[in-house]
């Protein structure tokens, strides 16, 4: 027997856009096998687990789809994956767009895998992490996001008693689960490196507020470590922790300066404040880095395009979304994965540090 056909006529569309077949119902998998010439599963499978189906076929069953106008029902795959295709992440609010850059680059590793991305982002002031958790979940999500891995035990109790897979992000400590992060030793050892090798000898650090944030708290024990290392000296009259911001880097540079210290070298625990920091020497006319280098973290969009052009260390922010997205796939088919992923950093050098000067008047 020959196999049923379509019509050379293109299928017809309704107004609102849908597909539709000659008869006016809408599109199904069974009209799509049916053009492409496969069976129901196999198109089944190219939309559900394209890994599963070669390229060619792949690409015939897309066509077919596009051409019919099929429209998964997400409900029902849902229901049949016994999986409501999505994944909850909180991530509190910090105030600057590193989460989310770090957010978008995840919600779009997942949404290539059909997941979409549910998000709590509460005040970092007032998080109730378990509450939070226990909110998220009644949403019947797939897998979680958390952001570090400091956690209530409560918290750790609930995901263990649902056995819902679960990744920890911007850390690398991997004790209560699979964590995905960068080496915050060795991105603050790059800076202070640096600053040695220039001749630098007294060290000033703005920070953000370290009670309850676990970056931060990383971040300058990191600096302190490295400096204590080179045997150099972090000058107590120049390490302030103030909320991240470009007012506050301006606002707490300005205390440095009126202090009369004699660092000749400012770490700053993100671009943010780097760029509030020129910004107070700039209008002090201390000219850097002649007199005063400024080194940050994070190496954000408009850190090349401040005055002068910000020296920094080149932070995976995007890798960890993207990579995050794939360890939770990893494990939502059914496989471990690695433990913890370990994303590399660099410093990326440019016009504002430079070698220390010869003595400060």
């Amino acid at each position: 027997m020959s196999r049923k056909k379509y019509a050379a006529a293109p299928p017809s569309r309704n107004p609102a856009g849908e597909g539709v077949v000659a008869s006016g119902r809408s599109a199904s998998l069974v009209d799509v096998a049916a053009l492409v010439g496969v069976s129901v599963g196999t198109v089944s499978r190219a939309l559900s687990r394209p890994e599963m189906i070669s390229e060619v076929t792949r690409r015939r069953v897309q066509q077919a789809v596009e051409q019919v106008g099929y429209v998964p029902n997400g409900s029902a795959r849902a229901m049949a994956m016994r999986r409501t295709m999505t994944v909850g992440a909180i991530i509190p609010r910090f105030g600057s767009i590193s989460f989310a850059t770090m957010v978008q680059t995840l919600e779009s590793a997942l949404a290539q895998a059909g997941y979409t991305l549910l998000l709590t982002a509460p005040d970092r002031l007032n998080p109730e992490p378990a509450k939070l958790v226990h909110k998220v979940l009644s949403r019947n999500v797939d897998a979680l996001v958390l952001l570090g891995s400091e956690h209530p035990p409560e918290v750790l109790t609930v995901l263990a008693q649902r056995s819902i897979p679960f990744v920890q992000v911007w850390t690398l400590d991997g004790r209560y689960g699979p964590c995905v992060g960068f080496d915050e030793q060795l991105a603050a050892g790059l800076v202070i490196d640096y600053l040695a090798a220039g001749g630098h000898r007294r060290v000033g650090f703005l920070g953000g507020y370290r009670a309850g944030n676990q970056r931060a708290q990383a971040r300058f024990a990191g600096v302190t470590r490295a400096i204590a290392r080179h045997g150099l000296t972090l000058r107590e009259d120049a390490v302030l922790e103030v909320e991240y911001g470009f007012r506050e880097g301006f606002d707490a540079m300005r205390r440095v300066i009126a202090a009369r210290t004699d660092v000749t070298a400012m770490v700053c625990g993100n671009d943010y404040l780097a760029a509030g920091a020129l910004a107070a020497l700039d209008k002090a006319g201390i000219d850097v880095p002649g007199q005063m280098s400024v080194v940050s973290f994070n190496d954000n969009e408009f850190a090349p395009f401040l005055h002068p052009p910000l020296t920094t260390v080149h932070l995976p922010i995007s890798e960890m979304g993207s990579a995050a997205a794939r360890l939770l796939l990893t494990r939502l088919a059914g496989d471990a994965g690695p433990s913890s992923v370990n994303i590399p950093v660099e410093l990326i050098e440019r016009e504002s540090a430079g070698p220390a000067p010869a003595e400060r008047g």
